[in-house]
């Protein structure tokens, strides 16, 4: 019974020689010496214990059993190849999968351009959004549902790392038809006594936990609204009147009609967003992910 344990290396130059016709040919093409190729060949045909090729002055031509052998031999070959391909591939984050959590806006910002640049450099990497709140992401996060979220305001995790990439600056949000809306900036006070609306999901509890704490602090009580709906609803709530808003660089949109953005003063770089995931991921593609937010942080600031 022939020798099973063959060296992969000898079947390439087989299956090589088979294409080429000839064993200088095949040399000249895996750039290694004939005798090479002739060595390798004779030691695959011992193992299998039948001849692959017959020699003779035209060049090197496979015998009956040889091509049966080539015929069944060469797919598994190619397809071993491909597997030590995706393996590397999948070992470098070039390929795989990544589950993201967020509660921050992707419209712009920081983490819209390393989102957009983690998808033209790493094109192979499938990966899957999950817009929530910070705590529903947190919770993913913890059950091993995420690889990463990113969220704002100060979030920690038992055996996570929570890390601040960016920090984006404060704005409100109100009707182009306010008292406030011709200042060029807004501080607390100018807004203290303002009804507001939040979004049940998303940032929206974060907001409304600031801006109970924040106005509670200067003496006011506001009044808060939460509705569930999207951020582009919240944004015609505050159009037609329910209320103002607050939200973050990130989430700030020069073309929606009836809405105008005033920077919260003397706040600047105010909101930080963080990345945080376990410790224990060995996934590379979050390590290429991390490392590239990490880079268009730097960039960007």
């Amino acid at each position: 019974m022939p020798d099973l344990a063959l060296d992969f290396r000898y079947l390439r130059f087989a299956i090589a020689a088979a294409e080429h016709g000839s064993f200088r040919q095949t040399a000249l093409a895996l750039e290694v010496s004939q005798s090479t190729v002739s060595r390798r060949i004779q030691l695959l045909e011992h193992r299998l214990g039948f001849e692959l090729f017959q020699r003779d002055r035209s060049g090197a031509h496979l015998t009956s059993a040889g091509k049966n052998f080539l015929k069944e031999a060469a797919p598994g070959m190619h397809q071993l190849r491909r597997a030590v391909q995706l393996a590397a591939a999948r070992h470098r984050g070039e390929v795989g999968e990544l589950n993201i959590g967020t509660s921050a806006s992707l419209a712009t910002g920081f983490l819209h351009l390393a989102l957009k640049e983690f998808r033209e450099s790493h094109p192979g990497v499938k990966i899957t959004l999950f817009e929530g709140t910070a705590q529903e992401s947190l919770h993913r996060l913890a059950v091993g549902q995420l690889d990463v979220i990113f969220v704002t305001g100060e979030h920690a995790l038992a055996g996570h790392v929570a890390e601040v990439l960016w920090n984006e600056r404060i704005f409100f949000a109100l009707p182009t038809n306010h008292k406030l809306a011709s200042k060029s900036e807004l501080a607390w006070q100018d807004v203290k006594g303002e009804s507001f609306v939040v979004s049940s999901g998303g940032p929206g509890p974060e907001i409304q936990a600031c801006l109970m704490k924040t106005l509670a602090d200067i003496g006011s009580h506001p009044a808060i609204d939460v509705h569930d709906v999207s951020r582009e609803s919240l944004m015609d709530l505050v159009a037609i009147g329910y209320g103002l808003t607050v939200t973050s660089t990130s989430a700030v949109r020069t073309t929606v009609t009836g809405v105008v953005f005033k920077a919260l003063v003397g706040e600047a770089e105010h909101l930080p967003l963080r990345a945080v995931w376990s410790s224990s991921n060995a996934n590379p593609a979050l390590q290429n992910l991390l490392k590239l937010a990490k880079l268009v942080a730097r960039k960007s600031a």
